[in-house]
C-alpha cells in the first residue's frame, strides 16, 4: 500500500455536534420582527390595515415575551396615521366632487 503524497488521510468522523448553524429565534423576537416589517409596509401600502396589525404584534411581543418592539410600534402608528389621512383625503375629494360638479353645471342659485 502506498502513501498519499499529502500524508495519511484521516478517517471520516461524524460531526462533533449537531447544533444548527442558525439558532432558532424565540417567538417574541419573531413577533417583533413581524411587527417591524408590517409597520414599514404600512408606511407605503394600506396603512389603515397594516398599521394596527403591526401595533398588535408589537404589543403582543412586549406583553407576552418581554421583547422590545419599539420600531414596530412607531412605524405602525405612523403608517396608521398616514393611512387615515389618505382615507380622509379620498373621502374629501369625492365629497368635494359631489358638491362641486353639480354647482358648476347648474349654477349656485
Amino acid at each position: 500500500m502506498t502513501q498519499s503524497p499529502r500524508g495519511p488521510q484521516p478517517e471520516w468522523q461524524a460531526p462533533a455536534s449537531t447544533q444548527n448553524a442558525y439558532p432558532l429565534l424565540s417567538p417574541g423576537y419573531s413577533l417583533a420582527q413581524t411587527s417591524m416589517v408590517l409597520g414599514i409596509l404600512s408606511l407605503f401600502v394600506v396603512g389603515v390595515i397594516l398599521g394596527p396589525i403591526a401595533l398588535m404584534k408589537a404589543h403582543e411581543a412586549e406583553r407576552d415575551y418581554g421583547v422590545q418592539a419599539t420600531v414596530g410600534k412607531v412605524t405602525g402608528l405612523i403608517g396608521l396615521i398616514f393611512g387615515a389621512l389618505q382615507v380622509l383625503a379620498v373621502v374629501g375629494y369625492f365629497l368635494l366632487m359631489l358638491f362641486l360638479i353639480p354647482a358648476s353645471i347648474y349654477g349656485s342659485n
